[in-house]
């Protein structure tokens, strides 16, 4: 499932291609739910995404146009335990961007989505305190959210002038960068983590822009995050 997983959460920050992408997963009490995706991406990235792909490899699967395309995204989804209930495209002055609506039956349909990327890791389990549960997302895999907090805070304090180097270059390819992820849970949110904020009394969401990465450490510590939220989980058959 390349072709989804080339252009999702992780991809627009790493290349700086996306301008926007906003994903929202809604979960019900038996862990079913729904997965929508906004994404608007440069023409130029796709090119360049594509010139970087050996020219043997670019089949249907490793397209990073794939997502534009309907049928190939439901077929990639169907896969994956998924349903895709709405699909829409629009180009406008170098910019093209996707609408698109999944549905899955269970817990382990979404954790197998390839709308968070390849790495992305979904973990569902009882909260700290009675009758709660926690919901994680780590974006590339919880090692890399491990290795990530672990360099970020050595790296704090310490000057390198290489690290330096890079980030300056990488910060300006970020202009214009805006993602927010949300969380609509099936019951009234506790507590949840530093990078998330509270949006509604069952949904908070996470967002990170060009703004907020001032500094090596902060682009080290976004491009492997962790999202993590406790909530009401009463009546909630998806915690065992």
């Amino acid at each position: 499932m390349r072709g989804i997983k080339a252009l999702v959460l992780a991809s627009c920050v790493s290349l700086g291609g996306c301008l926007e992408y906003e994903q929202t997963v809604t979960l019900a009490a038996d862990g079913s739910g729904s997965q929508v995706v906004h994404m608007v991406m440069r023409e130029s990235v796709l090119a360049l995404i594509e010139r970087a792909t050996p020219a043997a490899q670019l089949s249907a699967a490793s397209n990073p146009r794939a997502v534009f395309d309907k049928q190939l995204v439901a077929k990639e989804l169907r896969a994956a335990g998924l349903e895709l209930i709405e699909h829409r495209v629009t180009r406008k002055a170098g910019l093209r961007s996707v609408d698109l609506k999944t549905r899955f039956a269970d817990f382990a349909s979404l954790q197998k989505s390839p709308l968070c990327g390849s790495s992305a890791e979904w973990v569902v389990s009882k909260g700290p305190g009675p009758g709660t549960g926690k919901l994680t997302l780590y974006p590339q895999g919880k090692v890399a959210w491990q290795k990530a907090a672990a360099k970020a805070k050595a790296m704090k304090g310490k000057p390198d002038p290489v690290a330096a180097s890079f980030f300056k270059k990488r910060q300006k390819q970020l202009v214009g960068l805006d993602i927010a992820v949300r969380f609509r849970l099936p019951g009234d949110v506790i507590a949840w983590t530093a990078n998330m904020e509270k949006t509604a009394d069952r949904e908070v969401t996470a967002r990170i822009t060009a703004s907020q990465i001032n500094t090596p450490e902060d682009l080290v510590r976004r491009l492997a995050p962790r999202f993590e939220v406790i909530f009401d989980a009463t009546g909630c058959t998806l915690i065992n």
